[in-house]
């Protein structure tokens, strides 16, 4: 079977990761052998973020414009058919209200990629993926409060960017302390270009219910969410709901009613959450 277009696009961009991540591995070994200073180690470091993020931004870009041409699978249906790359930008351009088309952020990707999804494919698929997961979001919006504190030196980016430092207990004089600590027996730098990788991974699988191998844990959903289809679990009783289609999962009817306050009467608040099986 040939690769689809999105997978191709994941897959050269995993090549080029996959050199960042080998000029790392080489700086650091060079810098612990004492052939080459901490200052030099600490650049690679941090131009090995700023390139990751570049490209992965670029990534992203391009897996949009196949998506506005209807070319990455039958779960992917853009609201209006762009004919061709340049009407699929002129799309996104009228979308921001921008009269430049020459240049498109796509970070943060909560506040840019996924509001534009939303208006631009039906049910913002696939950047939508990631809408019900807070773990992988949180990782992208951090590498990028590092990469924005390295590219610029300005008063928020560097508040952004103490603060999410101070949260992990690292130090915060410059990117690169951040990008060189440990977590989970790895550097921050090789973890987070990994993380840029199972994204792209993830968002450019043409099957949505595979695209939860790749991707990290949903959050749970309210009944009043569209959810993708599957088996579902109440949280409250345990029951399991199928959904067949694209749709909200409402309450439980299988959960007893909340129980009534005997003094006042009213009933207890009680919100169905739900667990995609």
């Amino acid at each position: 079977m040939a690769m689809s277009e999105g997978v191709t696009l994941a897959t050269n961009l995993g090549s080029s990761l996959e050199h960042l991540r080998e000029s790392v591995i080489d700086a650091d070994a060079a810098y612990r052998a004492r052939k080459l200073r901490r200052a030099t180690r600490d650049d690679v470091v941090e131009l090995s973020l700023i390139r990751g993020m570049g490209m992965f931004e670029e990534f992203i870009g391009d897996l949009f414009v196949l998506a506005l041409q209807a070319r990455l699978g039958s779960e992917v249906t853009p609201i209006h058919t762009a004919s061709n790359p340049d009407q699929a930008q002129l799309y996104v351009s009228g979308v921001d209200g921008a009269g430049d088309a020459r240049y498109t952020s796509w970070m943060p990707f909560s506040q840019k990629t996924i509001p534009r999804a939303q208006r631009l494919l039906v049910r913002g698929q696939p950047f939508s993926r990631l809408s019900n997961r807070s773990t992988d979001k949180q990782e992208l919006a951090s590498l990028t409060t590092v990469r924005n504190r390295i590219a610029h030196d300005s008063i928020p980016a560097r508040g952004k960017f103490e603060q999410l430092a101070r949260s992990r207990g690292y130090a915060d004089s410059r990117g690169a302390d951040y990008l060189t600590a440990q977590r989970s027996g790895n550097s921050e730098i090789l973890l987070g270009l990994s993380t840029l990788q199972r994204l792209a991974d993830g968002l450019a699988d043409p099957n949505e219910e595979l695209s939860r191998i790749i991707l990290g844990p949903e959050d749970s959903y309210n009944p009043d969410t569209e959810a993708p289809p599957g088996n579902y679990a109440c949280e409250r009783g345990g029951h399991v709901k199928e959904l067949g289609g694209w749709g909200s999962l409402g309450s439980c009817s299988e959960c007893p009613p909340p129980s009534r306050c005997p003094q006042c009467g009213s009933a207890e608040k009680v919100k169905t959450q739900w667990t995609r099986a």
